[in-house]
C-alpha cells in the first residue's frame, strides 16, 4: 500500500502553520502533527502596507524550524501558500524572494477565491455533516484576517458568494485605534461591521431561511478546541451565551479573548440579521483545504461532494441575477459542449477547459442587464468584478476575454489585455471560437435548435440540426463564423438541416 506524507505549510494574517499528513487510498487523509508560531502579518500588512525586515528574518527562522520538522517525519512533498497578508503587502515579491533564498521554499501566493475554495476541500473532507446541513439553508462563513466570505448554500449546491471587507485583522486595528475613545465601544464595533452585512442581507438572503451557519477561519479552530477541553458534551455548536464581548472574555481569558473578539462580533452580527442562532464551528484550516486538493490532484482521493457543479450553480445564479434568457443560455451550452466533445482531436483541450467554456456561455449575455449596446464589454467587466469560488483569477480572466469578442474578431496576442502566456491566448481563441459557433445556433433565442448531430470527415464539420423549425437566420449568420471556425481549428463547419422532427 503506498503511503504519501505530505506538509502543507500556511504563511497565515496571524500565524505560521504548518501541519502533515499521511495520505493513502485505503485510510484517506490522517493527521500526523500540527505546529504553529503566532505571527502578526496582516496587522503590519493592513497598518503600514508592507511587512518589516524584522518579520522577514522571523517567518525565514520559523520555516526552517518547519523545515527540519519535515526531514524528522521523512515527508515525500511539501507545498507553501501564502493568503491576503502577503499578497496584499507592497513587498510581498522581495519577501517571497528572501523565503526562497533563507528556506529554500517556493511561496505560491493565492487569490481570495482560491483560498476560499480550499476551505470548502478541507470542510468537506474534515465535517462529515457538511453534505447533510446544505440541503438546507446554510450559510458558510469564512473569517480570514483582511475579509469575510459569505457563501450560501442550499439543496446541496452553492447558491451564491460573496467577499466583504470585514476582516478579523481589519477590525483588531479599529479595536487599537478606537477603544480608549469611544463612549460606547461594542455599538461602535456594531456599527462598523453592520452596513456591509446588512446590504448583503437585503440582496441575498431575505428570501432564504438560514438553518445553520458554519463558521471557519484562522481564528475559528482557537474557539473550538477551547471549548471541546472545556465542554464534554461539546458537539460542535457555539453557544449562544458565547456571543457576548464579557462572555468571551470571561471563557477564553484575556489575552485569548482579544484575539478572537473581532471573529466572535463577525458572527454575533450574522446571527442577528440572519435570525439563525445554530452556529457550527468548523476546526478546518487552511492547510487541511491543502491536504485534500493534493490527495485529489496527486491520489485520485476524492470527498464525494461535486465542487464543480457548485461552481456552475453559483454561475446559473449570478446570470439569473442579471436576468439572462436561461431557456438561450441552457441551449447554448448544449450545443457548444457536443462540439467541444466531438472535436477533442482538433482542440486538445481537457476538463477544465471545458468547464471554462461552460462559464463563458452562461455569463456572456449578463452585460445586456447594464447595456444591450455595450453588452459584450460590460459582461467582461462583470466578470472581472465577480469572484466565482473555484475559479482563479488567471482563469476568470480567460473567461472574460472569451465572452468580451464574441461579437467581433479576436484581437492578436500582443493586442490583448492581460498578462497571458502564449498557450493561454491560445485557449482563448478555442474557446471564443467554439462559443462563437454555438451561439450563433440560437441567434434568434428561440430554441429554434435544440440539438445537432457533428461528423467530422475529409476536413469538413458537419453540424446537423434536426429541426422543423424555419432557421434561415441561423444559416445566413453561420457563414461568417465559420470562418473564424476554420481559421481557428483549420475546418470548415457547415449547418445542414435534417426534417425528421425526432431531435429537439
Amino acid at each position: 500500500m503506498a503511503i504519501t506524507t505530505y506538509a502543507a505549510i500556511d504563511v497565515g494574517s496571524s500565524e505560521l502553520c504548518m501541519k502533515i499528513y499521511e495520505l493513502s487510498r485505503q485510510h484517506g487523509i490522517r493527521e500526523l502533527t500540527y505546529v504553529r508560531h503566532r505571527l502578526s502579518l496582516g496587522a503590519e500588512t493592513y497598518t503600514k502596507g508592507f511587512i518589516s525586515y524584522q518579520t522577514i528574518t522571523e517567518i525565514c527562522n520559523t520555516l526552517n524550524d518547519f523545515k527540519r520538522i519535515i526531514s524528522e517525519f521523512n515527508a515525500n512533498c511539501c507545498e507553501v501558500y501564502a493568503t491576503s497578508a502577503l499578497r496584499e503587502a507592497k513587498n510581498a515579491l522581495v519577501i517571497i524572494d528572501q523565503i526562497k533564498i533563507q528556506t529554500g521554499f517556493k511561496v505560491k501566493l493565492l487569490s481570495n477565491s482560491e483560498a476560499r475554495f480550499f476551505y470548502f476541500k478541507g470542510m468537506v473532507q474534515c465535517e462529515k455533516r457538511f453534505d447533510t446541513l446544505i440541503e438546507k439553508g446554510t450559510l458558510v462563513v469564512d473569517i480570514g484576517a483582511g475579509s469575510v466570505q459569505l457563501s450560501l448554500f442550499e439543496e446541496g449546491r452553492l447558491q451564491l458568494t460573496q467577499n466583504l471587507l470585514l476582516g478579523a485583522s481589519r477590525i483588531q486595528e479599529l479595536l487599537h485605534a478606537m477603544q480608549e475613545e469611544a463612549y460606547d465601544f461594542q455599538a461602535l464595533i456594531d456599527e462598523y461591521i453592520e452596513k456591509d452585512l446588512a446590504l448583503f442581507q437585503r440582496l441575498n438572503l431575505d428570501f432564504t431561511k438560514i438553518h445553520h451557519i458554519i463558521a471557519a477561519g484562522e481564528m475559528i479552530p482557537e474557539t473550538y478546541f477551547h471549548l471541546r477541553d472545556s465542554k464534554k458534551d461539546f458537539d460542535g455548536y457555539l453557544p449562544g451565551k458565547m456571543l457576548s464581548r464579557n462572555k468571551i472574555q470571561k471563557a477564553l481569558g484575556e489575552t485569548r479573548a482579544q484575539l478572537l473578539l473581532p471573529t466572535m462580533l463577525l458572527i454575533r452580527k450574522i446571527t442577528e440579521l440572519t435570525g439563525c442562532q445554530k452556529v457550527l464551528l468548523s476546526p478546518i484550516n487552511l492547510c487541511d483545504g491543502l491536504a485534500a486538493d493534493f490527495a485529489e490532484r496527486r491520489l485520485r482521493i476524492t470527498c464525494g461532494h461535486d465542487f464543480t457543479e457548485d461552481i456552475l450553480s453559483a454561475s446559473r445564479n449570478m446570470a439569473r441575477k442579471y436576468k439572462v434568457d436561461m431557456n438561450h443560455i441552457e441551449n447554448v451550452q448544449t450545443l457548444a459542449l457536443q462540439i467541444f466533445d466531438r472535436i477533442k482531436k482538433l482542440h486538445g483541450l481537457g476538463k477544465r477547459e471545458r468547464l471554462l467554456l461552460q462559464l463563458g456561455v452562461i455569463l456572456h449575455s449578463c452585460g445586456a442587464y447594464i447595456n444591450e449596446m455595450w453588452s459584450r464589454e460590460c459582461s467582461y467587466h462583470i466578470l472581472l468584478s465577480t469572484e466565482i469560488i473555484g475559479i482563479s483569477h488567471k482563469e476568470r480572466l480567460i473567461v472574460a476575454n472569451m465572452i468580451r469578442y464574441n461579437d467581433e474578431s479576436f484581437p492578436s496576442y500582443e493586442e490583448l489585455d492581460g498578462d497571458f502566456t502564449r498557450e493561454e491566448y491560445i485557449t482563448i481563441v478555442k474557446l471564443n471560437a467554439i462559443l462563437k459557433t454555438a451561439n450563433v445556433l440560437d441567434k434568434s433565442n428561440r430554441q429554434k435548435i435544440k440539438n445537432v448531430g457533428v461528423t467530422l470527415k475529409d476536413g469538413i464539420l458537419t453540424i446537423t440540426a434536426d429541426t422543423m423549425a424555419d432557421i434561415t437566420l441561423e444559416k445566413g449568420l453561420f457563414h461568417h463564423k465559420a470562418d473564424v471556425f476554420e481559421e481557428v481549428f483549420g475546418i470548415r463547419p457547415r449547418l445542414k438541416q435534417k426534417r425528421t422532427g425526432k431531435r429537439g
